[in-house]
C-alpha cells in the first residue's frame, strides 16, 4: 500500500496506468492486491470467490480510469469498486458473511533467535483478533478493518461503504466495544486450557 511519502510515486505509476503503461498498472496491482483481497474475503467469505472479486475490481478501475477525477485517493476509489463487487458477488450466492480468520503461518516459530517469541507474540494476538473479529456483522468488521487495518479515515471509509461520517463512527464505537468483549471472552477461554 502506498505510503504518505510515496504520493508522488503514487502520482506517477497513476498517471502511466492511465496511459495504458503495463508498469503503472503493475504499480497500482501490488500496492493495493492485498487490502483489496482482504476487503473482498470479509464480504464473501470464500478465497475463490474473493480472488475472484478482486480481479474484477481491478478489471473495472482500469477499465475506467480515464474517469477517475482524483475527489478522493486511489485507494479510497478502488476499494469501493471492491466492495461493490463483492456485495454483488455475495447476493448473487447468499452467502453468509464471516471473516478472515488466517491461520498463523508456522514458519514464524522456526527460529527463535530471531526473534520468534516475538512473531509467537504477534501471529497469537493476530489470531485472537481475528476470533473475535468473526463474531462482529460483516460490516461492523469490514469498517473496524478499513480504519484500523487500512489506516482509512472515517471520511474514506464511509466513501467507500457509502454511509455518513455518523454513521461510521456510531459503527467504529460499536465494533471497537464488541470486540473488546470478544475478545475478553476469548481469553478467558483460553485461560481455562492453560490452568
Amino acid at each position: 500500500m502506498a505510503r504518505k511519502g510515496e504520493t508522488f510515486n503514487e502520482d506517477h505509476y497513476l498517471g502511466l496506468a492511465i496511459r495504458g503503461d503495463r508498469e503503472g498498472l503493475g504499480y497500482l496491482v501490488a500496492a493495493y492486491r492485498d487490502l483489496a483481497y482482504t476487503i473482498a474475503f470479509r464480504l464473501v467469505n470464500n478465497a475463490e470467490d474473493a480472488e475472484e472479486v478482486v480481479q474484477d475490481a481491478f478489471l473495472k478501475a482500469f477499465a475506467c480510469l480515464g474517469q477517475f477525477r482524483r475527489a478522493s485517493k486511489f485507494s479510497t476509489w478502488l476499494y469501493r469498486i471492491v466492495y461493490n463487487t463483492a456485495l454483488t458477488k455475495r447476493s448473487g450466492r447468499q452467502r453468509v458473511i464471516a471473516s478472515l480468520a488466517d491461520p498463523p503461518d508456522e514458519t514464524e516459530y522456526a527460529n527463535e533467535e530471531n526473534g520468534g517469541w516475538m512473531r509467537l507474540a504477534r501471529a497469537d494476538r493476530k489470531k485472537f483478533i481475528n476470533l473475535a473479529l468473526d463474531q462482529l456483522k460483516g460490516e461492523d468488521r469490514l469498517i473496524l478493518t478499513l480504519h484500523y487495518i487500512a489506516e482509512k479515515s472515517i471520511a474514506e471509509v464511509g466513501e467507500i461503504m457509502e454511509l455518513k461520517r455518523s454513521a461510521v463512527k456510531m459503527r467504529l464505537l460499536r465494533g471497537r466495544k464488541q470486540l473488546e468483549t470478544e475478545l475478553q471472552r476469548l481469553l478467558n477461554e483460553e485461560l481455562k486450557y492453560i490452568r
